[in-house]
């Protein structure tokens, strides 16, 4: 008869997830995980597989959490400009929230893709693909109702608004000041008058 696991599955992923994100995917042990996750070696093995299984389950876990978070910002917003407000104040926020490493588990481990193999980078690039597209869907939408101009390039802007996104977390973990990167948001949602 197996065994039930006496351990929450969700939290041990979160736990791992602030490793990875802290130490890159290269610099993160087994050891690491083991001390953070609260389990030992054969548990995480058998729970999540082995370091690549457990980084992919991590990065989904990441996106629907951290990523879909933003996100809900985004698109519950009452109008685009304010959506696009809080989705770059959101990302801001977690680079400067003292309980996460800074930065953005995307964008850092992008930054290391030679230490991924073809499914994860792709999956990555995808993560990044569906942000810039969502931005654009709502964008075009919002032009279509008159809240902006006829003549915005929706395509453009989106890439503008992930660009931005990502450059304030490499900024960011390069002591960039939040004073500074609320400067840069506000002269891209100021793009949008």
């Amino acid at each position: 008869m197996a065994r039930t696991r006496q351990f929450d599955e969700r939290q041990a992923l979160l736990e791992a997830m602030l490793v990875f994100w802290e130490k890159g995917y290269e610099g993160t042990s087994i050891h690491d995980l083991e001390q953070a996750m609260g389990l030992n070696r054969t548990s995480i093995y058998n729970a999540f597989g082995n370091k690549r299984a457990l980084f992919n389950r991590v990065m989904l876990c990441y996106k629907e959490s951290v990523m879909s978070a933003l996100f809900a910002e985004l698109q519950n917003a009452p109008n685009i400009k304010e959506g696009v407000r809080r989705l770059l104040y959101g990302a801001l926020d977690i680079h400067f929230d003292e309980e996460n490493p800074g930065g953005c588990l995307m964008v850092l481990s992008m930054l290391e893709e030679n230490q991924h193999d073809e499914q994860a980078k792709a999956d990555m690039q995808e993560a990044f693909h569906n942000l810039k597209n969502t931005v654009q869907t709502l964008l075009s939408r919002a032009k279509k109702a008159g809240e902006l101009s006829p003549d915005l390039d929706t395509g453009s802007m989106a890439t503008t608004i992930v660009t931005t996104m990502s450059g304030m977390m490499v900024l960011g973990k390069a002591n960039f000041t939040k004073t500074a990167l609320k400067k840069t948001i506000n002269q891209v949602v100021s793009l949008l008058d």
